[in-house]
């Protein structure tokens, strides 16, 4: 992806053919007590790469069994404005089906905030953390989050 970001949709397909090359490697699955978690590096993103981020986590995911995948996002210094958001709230939406739950961490000061939204927007188990270990801990836990 180029200084240039695509003009199309986040979620078409034609733009994720563009963002694969430059996302892919924010994704990985870790293990954590038997637990398979797809971690999520958003950590110093401007807004065109968490667009690719987007994209390419809706492809992973939605390419799963509906409410099987497990989710830690990290956003620590990710560039923070209403696009972000909207684009935050549109994919927690879209992974709804597909996501057992979801856990968020690096949210500092007035982006809490924000992302209670995003929370509330999604109608999904997704929690804020203050680490990742306690993430990682309440993704491994068994079962429907509350």
């Amino acid at each position: 992806m180029s200084q240039e970001i695509s003009p199309l949709a986040w979620d078409s397909p034609e733009f994720y053919l563009q963002a694969h090359a430059v996302a892919a490697t924010r994704l990985k699955f870790v293990e954590h007590k038997g637990k398979r978690i797809l971690t999520i590096n958003c950590v110093q993103t401007d807004f065109q790469l968490l667009k690719a981020i987007a994209a390419e986590v809706f492809h992973v995911v939605s390419s799963h069994q509906l409410k099987s995948v497990r989710t830690l996002i990290d956003v620590e210094g990710a560039e923070f404005n209403s696009e972000s958001v909207s684009l935050a709230s549109e994919l927690a939406a879209k992974n709804r089906p597909y996501v057992l739950r979801g856990a968020v961490i690096g949210v500092k000061g007035m982006r809490y905030f924000a992302f209670q939204t995003v929370i509330s927007f999604s109608k999904r188990p997704m929690k804020l953390f203050e680490n990742r270990l306690e993430a990682l801990d309440w993704l491994a836990l068994d079962g429907e989050a509350k």
